[in-house]
């Protein structure tokens, strides 16, 4: 099983390594390089660093688009070429699971990479030793990781939505796919803020306040952690896991279709 895991995994390293090294290039390019030339060309400029941070925040947030669109261009290259599941020994659960895992690693690369630029760049503004700064990065690239999971799973999801909208409507499919998708989130958006929704999965609260004493001060910025909820968190997790099993199984239904 294992090793069956780490041969896909390997031949979605062959087939997309590119997307990932493009991805650092031109991260570096806008968050060191473009800032650099700005200060170079502008005299009396003297926020090269500020420059550099804000730079890196815009990285990060269009790295988020660019792992979507190279698992999306994994998951295109596979439904062209249907064989490669119909005649796979491993189940389009498994083959779409190793899709996912590999865009999450390649994005807690591309995270890890730029974030940890985007704290050096306001180091002065921060107290505290190594362990704490490196314990903030890894918190932060695994909340962002943790998000981009949630995003995959509904991307499969839609994907199989578009793909049975296609079969019934052709290339309209696009336009019902897009606006059921943003109107879906938008009704998600609400709900989660809703009396409702606190009523049903805000219990069991753990305060996470007892963190902040191992995670470095910023003067500029504080940081605030707020409360865990066990139920919330616990239905999190189940839904998700709810939302693959039907996203891989109507995604073969319509492949094997």
């Amino acid at each position: 099983m294992l090793k069956k895991f780490a041969g896909l995994l390997k031949k979605e390293w062959v087939l997309y390594r590119t997307w990932l090294f493009v991805g650092v290039f031109i991260g570096i390019m806008l968050s060191m390089v473009v800032p650099y030339l700005i200060r170079r060309l502008s005299d009396g400029f003297t926020m090269e660093n500020q420059l550099s941070f804000a730079f890196s925040i815009l990285v990060l947030i269009l790295g988020g688009f660019f792992s979507i669109l190279q698992f999306l261009a994994s998951m295109r290259h596979d439904l062209k070429s249907k064989e490669i599941w119909l005649h796979s020994t491993s189940s389009i659960a498994q083959l779409v699971g190793v899709k996912i895992v590999f865009s999450l690693i390649g994005y807690a690369i591309f995270n890890f990479i730029f974030v940890s630029l985007a704290i050096y760049k306001i180091g002065d503004e921060i107290v505290g030793n190594f362990a704490q700064v490196l314990l903030l990065l890894l918190f932060i690239v695994a909340i962002i990781v943790i998000l981009q999971l949630m995003m995959f799973v509904i991307m499969v999801l839609f994907l199989a939505f578009n793909l049975q909208m296609k079969h019934l409507v052709g290339r309209f499919s696009i336009v019902i796919t897009m606006v059921t998708f943003f109107f879906s989130m938008d009704l998600w958006f609400k709900f989660t803020e809703s009396k409702l929704y606190d009523n049903i999965f805000h219990h069991v609260e753990i305060p996470l306040t007892w963190l902040d004493q191992y995670f470095p001060k910023i003067h500029t910025t504080e940081l605030l952690l707020g409360s865990f909820y066990v139920v919330e968190e616990v239905a999190s997790i189940i839904w998700l896991a709810i939302l693959f099993i039907i996203a891989t199984k109507w995604l073969e239904k319509v492949v094997l279709r």
